[in-house]
């Protein structure tokens, strides 16, 4: 009698979990939750999965998903998961997606993202020419002559690597259709809002569930 509780026991436990991993799919619905895109965009790595970060450093949003939500999620990341840092370009942000791009192309983005959010967000008008963000790369080892040159076109007609950039998010949040920050897109195809999702919490768990099911698609392809 003892043998036989115990298998019923353990066969209502699988059966539970069960009822549970499919309960918390099912929660999460397409079109009500997230968005699917109408085209799917070209990932940075084929190999993994990719989630982008839409962001701006003056959105009180943005700062409280990236201050107290997201460093969790990333720091127990899977490897075959590619997160990738896009700062949105909307008008009168394109001056603090510079910031962000001046710091990629110096190497210094860990070092300075968290002081660019905490000056930005608090006064973002403050912060509308590049000098204006020197003082922080300054104060993290960069050297003035180096954050000039990083602003600088080289050539007849050419625009800096930092213009690049920002024109190259610009083109990808167009494609992606964006309305608003913050914003995640799951591999090119799926992208996830706060007002979609509920919270900043849900916009993580329904990540969590698509980046799965891009992986379960992706194991599948390869049988």
């Amino acid at each position: 009698m003892r043998r036989i509780n115990l298998t019923l026991i353990t066969l209502f436990a699988l059966c539970f979990g069960f009822a549970q991993s499919t309960l918390a799919a099912g929660m999460w619905e397409k079109g009500t939750h997230y968005q699917e895109l109408p085209f799917p965009m070209k990932t940075r790595d084929a190999s993994k999965i990719e989630v982008v970060e839409m962001f701006w450093y003056g959105c009180p949003h943005c700062y409280e998903f990236n201050n107290d939500h997201l460093p969790e999620w990333e720091e127990n990341l899977p490897d075959d998961v590619d997160f990738v840092m896009v700062p949105a370009t909307f008008p009168n942000w394109v001056i603090h997606a510079k910031a962000f791009f001046a710091a990629e192309a110096l190497g210094v983005v860990k070092k300075v993202h968290q002081d660019l959010f905490d000056a930005i967000v608090a006064n973002p008008k403050k912060f509308d020419d590049t000098d204006d963000f020197k003082s922080i790369f300054l104060k993290h080892g960069v050297s003035e002559d180096a954050y000039d040159k990083v602003f600088e076109a080289s050539g007849f007609r050419k625009i800096s690597k930092v213009d690049e950039a920002v024109k190259k998010a610009g083109d990808r949040a167009r494609a992606y259709r964006l309305t608003g920050v913050p914003a995640l897109v799951v591999n090119g195809k799926y992208m996830v809002g706060v007002r979609e999702a509920g919270s900043f919490g849900n916009m993580l768990k329904i990540v969590n569930y698509l980046v799965n099911e891009e992986r379960i698609a992706k194991n599948s392809a390869a049988k």
